[in-house]
């Protein structure tokens, strides 16, 4: 005959629950020192010896040897870097890729990306925002790379506007190229070289481009 148990045992039961989701948490969120972290979780800044700051006119500054910073909300044009030991979220100037995942919230903003690219499906849209993501998390992780930005705030967000140069290609027009994002959002003179309206201009000849070789999302319709 089994015995109903009391509530004492409910109470244990339940405080034993609730550690272990603590514990859950606060692993994801990265407040528990871990040998070895699963993919996309956070990590601790790495050595910041190499980075370097470099202050440019017009409120502009160049961070160099900054790197990739592992998290779950990286995407083709926001991630989070490391950069002397602090850890920053960028957001790229120019271009938006499409949104790498479908959730209550941006159903509109899916549908306006689809229809940008030839009124590709809700299911096509977000596969390209996948390779959007892996396209460019692949080209941070594989060295350091520079940042230029005035700091300016993306709506009420933690994300800063940048241009990032990966060597001598930027970022953004290397994504226009692979047919993985839309040029619209906010641009910016590029401090030391073409102003804002002629960047924009340089980024639709490079769209023009991957349309007609049907690059990445251009490739799905016949345009």
């Amino acid at each position: 005959m089994s015995r109903r148990r009391s509530p004492a045992d409910w109470k244990f039961t339940l405080l034993a629950l609730a550690v272990v989701g603590l514990v859950g948490l606060a692993r994801w969120k990265g407040w528990l020192p871990q040998e070895n972290r699963p993919p996309g979780s956070r990590q601790s800044a790495p050595p910041a010896e190499a980075a370097e700051t470099a202050n440019l006119p017009g409120g502009w500054v160049e961070w160099r040897g900054c790197t990739l910073a592992e998290d779950h909300g990286n995407d083709g044009d926001s991630f989070a870097i490391w950069h002397g030991g602090q850890r920053q979220v960028m957001r790229l100037y120019f271009v938006d890729c499409p949104e790498k995942t479908r959730h209550q919230y941006n159903g509109a903003r899916l549908a306006e990306q689809g229809r940008y690219f030839g009124d590709l499906t809700e299911e096509e849209t977000v596969g390209i925002g996948e390779k959007a993501r892996d396209f460019t998390l692949d080209l941070l992780r594989a060295g350091s790379f520079q940042v230029l930005t005035r700091g300016e705030q993306v709506f009420d967000s933690e994300r800063h506007y940048a241009f990032v140069q990966i060597g001598q290609d930027d970022l953004g027009e290397l994504l226009v190229r692979e047919g993985l994002a839309r040029i619209y959002t906010k641009g910016e003179n590029r401090p030391g070289g073409r102003r804002a309206k002629a960047e924009k201009q340089h980024l639709q000849a490079v769209e023009r481009q991957a349309k007609a070789a049907r690059q990445g999302a251009w490739g799905l319709r016949q345009h």
